[in-house]
């Protein structure tokens, strides 16, 4: 996941001029390329359902960007083949959909609705570790995963940190 940050850092150096699909497609991408891991190709199959969904919903807010993760929770629930509950990335995915919903519907601004989304994110990634891992790698020896988070939800939770805590700087 290193290298699928760095491969992020580049393409939001240099996107100014992208729409907000674009920047995701090319995050998607640049993800694909740098880290064809189970991981890579699960986050990179996020934030390119993500660009779809936003391209579809080009209006902005709140509503734009619960939709790009609800597709995004969908694209990586199909492809790794998880569920809620599973004690993978999904959890953490599904608290930050519903969470972006209840935004949605009490008009919360995208800066607030972002900020309360990696609030949740941290918690569902808490939660994972007293949940028995059902797939993915910690499946393969979930004695040693009891009692830590799953990583995937924890990157969720610290990427949605940083994105909340530059719309507080920013």
């Amino acid at each position: 996941m290193t290298q699928a940050a760095e491969a992020i850092r580049a393409v939001l150096a240099g996107s100014d001029e992208l729409s907000d699909a674009q920047l995701l497609s090319s995050c998607g991408a640049a993800v694909a390329r740098s880290a064809p891991s189970t991981s890579g190709t699960l986050v990179a199959t996020g934030f390119l359902r993500a660009s779809k969904a936003a391209s579809d919903h080009p209006q902005g807010g709140v509503e734009t960007v619960q939709c790009a993760f609800v597709a995004a929770t969908d694209g990586i629930k199909a492809r790794g083949k998880a569920s809620v509950g599973d004690r993978t990335l999904v959890d953490g995915l599904d608290a930050v959909c519903n969470s972006l919903e209840l935004s949605l519907f009490s008009g919360l601004d995208v800066k607030h609705a972002l900020k309360m989304a990696a609030t949740v994110a941290r918690s569902a990634a808490e939660a994972t570790a007293e949940m028995e891992p059902k797939v993915g790698r910690a499946s393969w020896v979930p004695e040693r995963a009891k009692g830590h988070p799953d990583a995937g939800c924890w990157m969720l939770a610290i990427a949605l940190q940083a994105v909340a805590a530059s719309l507080s700087t920013g």
